[in-house]
């Protein structure tokens, strides 16, 4: 994977994340699908606006760039939820993601996150779209705004930063912070930006809000933080807090100061984790149920359980049973801050029952970049007693670790003992 997901997209390809909870209403569509001359795989959707007539100096436009794997499966809630938030003025471009390999990783490659066998950018593309939106509809290039989440989330703020950006502000919700070199920054002069992210969020950790406010309120932009209960995805009735901050965008409002949450986990003790030896997981013996761990249930058919019945470690374990086959599942915690240096070892306690796919998985991240390509801790499949699987790391400047639990197909598997730990550097 070159340069890589930007985390956000390995969670893409691995688990589908941020598919949408909210209930898709069955209505006729009105979007017009579209392909842009000379661009292959370049689909995407005009959802025109509600009025007949364009206002004088043109109609607004809202550009999605969506998460999970950024297909067109997200048309009718964009289509039918979303564009209703928006002024009755409004159009509503969805653009849809470019397979260019099977082993594509990245779901919106940049200009500085690359793909094997892309021919451009996504934000080629998004202006390309843009510029396209033009020539249906009079378009107001003051109100251009921009929708990304989760997988899109990276490409958003590279789309956004741009020297000819056609943005005037941008949503941006449970999103990493990625890599932005200063010349980009730079131009976050100006900009609005609304950052909406769940405390309770372990795939895209509320850190990165953090991080992302830092450095673009630093850069002088206008950034309000937006927060919700429920994790990763579109919970805690997300089209108000859609349609407050598509109006706050497009206002004059200021950002005002953000309340931000008690979000930075403790492990056993209280204790912060993150000291070499340690174990970096919160709650990796399920003791505390599955505090700290962020479930993504993409199948409908994955059913998760602390038992505390033949257990390895401590006294109680975790217990998942899936039906059926794809869409994956899985478990997933992120660590932040990891030592500096010294080598990363993930391990677990296992068992399975007619296991048909599983894996223990662990990322590692320098920055929005993949350290290592080989993420398999160990694949589980068939029927087995308790046994330790590990895998070792050097940190190499890794910054952050990524741990899942994933089931593919249909299956038992029982899980206890979950550890990240970083030994220090041999002197």
């Amino acid at each position: 994977m070159a340069s890589t997901f930007a985390r956000v997209v390995l969670f893409a390809v691995f688990s589908a994340v941020a598919g949408t909870s909210v209930a898709q209403t069955a209505a006729a569509s009105r979007a017009q699908e579209r392909q842009l001359e000379g661009m292959p795989k370049s689909t995407w959707f005009l959802v025109p606006p509600g009025l007949g007539s364009a206002p004088t100096k043109g109609h607004g436009l809202l550009v999605v760039l969506p998460g999970g794997d950024g297909s067109r499966e997200f048309l009718p809630w964009v289509e039918n939820s979303v564009h209703a938030q928006l002024p009755a003025d409004f159009a509503t471009a969805l653009v849809v993601a470019p397979k260019w390999t099977d082993e594509q990783q990245i779901i919106w490659p940049t200009a500085t996150n690359r793909v094997a066998g892309m021919e451009y950018t996504t934000e080629e593309y998004v202006r390309a779209v843009v510029a396209d939106a033009g020539k249906a509809l009079p378009i107001d290039p003051r109100r251009v705004l921009l929708l990304a989440w989760s997988s899109g989330g990276p490409a958003a703020y590279a789309t956004l930063l741009a020297e000819d950006s056609p943005f005037a502000g941008a949503y941006v919700a449970m999103s990493i912070w990625p890599k932005v070199d200063a010349a980009a920054l730079a131009r976050a002069k100006g900009q609005r930006l609304l950052l909406d992210q769940s405390p309770q969020d372990q795939i895209t950790k509320f850190s990165h809000v953090r991080k992302a406010h830092e450095a673009l309120t630093g850069a002088s932009a206008i950034v309000r933080v937006s927060t919700y209960h429920g994790g990763h995805g579109w919970h805690d009735l997300p089209l108000p807090r859609l349609r407050a901050g598509f109006l706050w965008l497009l206002g004059k409002e200021p950002a005002g100061k953000p309340k931000w949450p008690d979000d930075r986990p403790t492990g056993a003790g209280g204790k912060k984790p993150g000291k070499p030896g340690d174990n970096l997981l919160v709650n990796g013996s399920f003791e505390d149920g599955d505090e700290g761990w962020q479930t993504v249930g993409n199948s409908g058919r994955l059913h998760v359980q602390v038992q505390d019945q033949d257990v390895k470690d401590g006294k109680r374990a975790l217990h998942l049973e899936k039906t059926g086959a794809m869409p994956l599942d899985l478990l997933v915690q992120e660590i932040d801050d990891l030592p500096k240096a010294g080598t990363v070892t993930a391990r677990a306690w296992v068992r399975t029952k007619d296991c048909k796919n599983a894996w223990i998985k662990c990322f590692l991240y320098r920055g929005d970049e993949l350290v290592h390509q080989d993420v398999d801790v160990a694949q589980l499949r068939g029927d087995a007693g308790w046994q330790q699987v590990d895998r070792s790391w050097p940190v190499a400047g890794a910054t952050r670790a990524v741990f899942q639990i994933v089931l593919v197909m249909g299956g038992e598997v029982w899980v206890d003992g979950c550890e990240v730990v970083v030994a220090p550097a041999k002197k």
